[in-house]
């Protein structure tokens, strides 16, 4: 039987009708967000996490990098796995993104961690920061050499506060014990603020956190700044010795960054990482590396994958040479 002339008509439009609608489709498929990127800050507000998390969300608002707004949400506990272990449970949902630092490398190597590196997806590092330690007015203490004096005078008699029962500040209270042979009384705390708190309410003697934490109590007479613990001077504390110069070779640094769970799609994951780069390239971020002491380091993507593998070796050589591992 013959074609009727309405019959190739129709059979064309449908096939026009399909060609538009195809690509369309798929379009609708790859678009990405469709609703806000929730980003988990796995520690307390008013630490170092929760600060680079705000100015994060600040630049993405303020210069319009994503057609979707950022949200931040709190998820504290057990130095950040709890956060983390959060994440690793929304396999394949870009639209949840986390902050990580040292510790997210320190909960795997100390098998804190109830997921492995496998359950996440690096985004990028976006900073790479060090560590100082303050002291109360409280305390007395003027210089590093005087902590170590009293430690070693009257082991254990001097508190410090830090962030976590492990990660980057209370395995620096182990590395400063190892290296010195002293016994420090390293009490852990929720977060940066909390930590801060203690130290200004005289419950404890010092304190270890970020420059960006610390360092504005510093610069208005409130702490005492006794050492830092990077390669060299840190800009805007030029007057505060590395503990090299006190003469202990104890170095550490946190990187922060970004990570998602795994199971993204390939145009999420590059979604996310060009986003963050955007982040890292304004001026927003420039101004807060400046200001809080860090150095802006952008590391997307495989890159940042390697920087943590390489990161987690590193840590478990060192915890095995203090024996800790």
């Amino acid at each position: 039987m013959k074609n009727s002339p309405a019959l190739a008509v129709g059979l064309t439009l449908a096939a026009a009708a399909m060609s538009i609608t195809a690509p369309t489709a798929a379009a609708q498929e790859r678009r990405f967000p469709t609703r806000p990127i929730e980003l988990i800050v796995p520690f307390a507000p008013g630490g170092g996490s929760g600060i680079t998390g705000e100015v994060i969300k600040k630049a993405i608002t303020d210069e319009k990098l994503s057609p979707q707004p950022l949200t931040i949400t709190y998820k504290p506990g057990a130095s950040g796995q709890v956060g983390w272990t959060y994440l690793a449970t929304r396999k394949g949902n870009a639209h949840t993104i986390a902050t990580a630092t040292a510790s997210f490398s320190y909960g795997f190597v100390q098998k804190k961690m109830q997921v492995t590196p496998d359950d996440f997806t690096p985004i990028a590092l976006m900073l790479v920061d060090s560590q100082l330690m303050a002291a109360s007015a409280q305390s007395g203490f003027k210089t590093m050499k005087e902590v170590i004096e009293a430690s070693k005078k009257n082991p254990g008699s001097v508190k410090v506060g830090g962030t976590g029962s492990s990660g980057s500040d209370a395995n620096l209270a182990a590395m400063i014990t190892s290296a010195v042979k002293i016994k420090l009384n390293y009490i852990p705390f929720k977060s940066g603020g909390e930590v801060n708190a203690a130290i200004l309410g005289g419950h404890v003697d010092v304190a270890l956190g970020n420059p960006n934490e610390l360092a504005g109590y510093v610069e208005s007479g409130k702490l005492v700044a006794l050492a830092v613990f990077s390669d060299g001077r840190v800009p805007g504390l030029k007057d505060v010795p590395t503990m090299k110069e006190v003469g202990y070779n104890v170095v550490s640094r946190s990187g922060r960054g970004i990570v998602a769970p795994a199971g993204l799609a390939k145009h999420e994951e590059q979604f996310l990482v060009e986003l963050m780069r955007k982040v890292a390239q304004s001026k927003a971020w420039a101004e807060y590396a400046g200001k809080n002491m860090m150095t802006v380091k952008f590391l997307g993507g495989a890159d940042y994958g390697k920087y943590l593998a390489d990161e987690r070796a590193q840590l478990t050589e060192v915890l095995k040479a203090m024996g800790k591992l």
